[in-house]
């Protein structure tokens, strides 16, 4: 992350950030509430821009690649730099199952190639055993802590090169 700036609209929210995130190791960010943590995890995967009137100036780059750069595929983008939300956010209209499955269908994985991975992920996250035998059932009938790591399952699912976890134990 270069000279990132974030706006809301004429609210300047973070003003000139650098940082450099270390391969394989994780990185905490911390610091008081409104100063900009959360906004920082947004910009890195696109998703402030999602906000209406929000913008991003600089560079945020992934393997030496721009993720704001001219013509980059934002969907590619967020295949590689996974989110996991500070609330629990499970598709409201989706099963257990179709809640981890999203992505890889969206990648195209079609299959036992595709149940496979999503009864991978559920184990990952310690989920597997609690859900096993309701995979059909709506992913938003989990309790909160259950959703949070059905949001980590649904994540780690399309094996992201980056995973960003606003609050996960919040």
């Amino acid at each position: 992350v270069e000279q990132l700036h974030a706006y809301y609209g004429t609210q300047h929210a973070l003003r000139g950030v650098d940082i450099r995130f270390v391969a394989n190791e994780v990185t905490a960010i911390i610091g008081p509430s409104g100063c900009g943590k959360s906004t920082l995890v947004r910009c890195v995967n696109r998703m402030h821009e999602e906000i209406a009137g929000a913008r991003v100036e600089g560079r945020v780059s992934l393997d030496g690649h721009d993720v704001y750069g001219a013509g980059v595929d934002v969907t590619a983008v967020r295949r590689l730099i996974g989110m996991v939300f500070q609330k629990p956010n499970p598709f409201p209209t989706m099963s257990i199952f179709d809640n981890v499955a999203a992505g890889l269908k969206l990648a195209g994985m079609r299959g036992p190639d595709l149940s496979d991975r999503v009864h991978q992920s559920l184990r990952a996250v310690g989920l597997w055993d609690e859900v096993k035998d309701r995979l059909g059932r709506p992913g938003v009938g989990l309790a909160g802590g259950q959703q949070q790591r059905l949001g980590i399952a649904r994540t780690i699912g399309v094996e992201p090169e980056v995973i960003r976890m606003d609050e996960p134990c919040s």
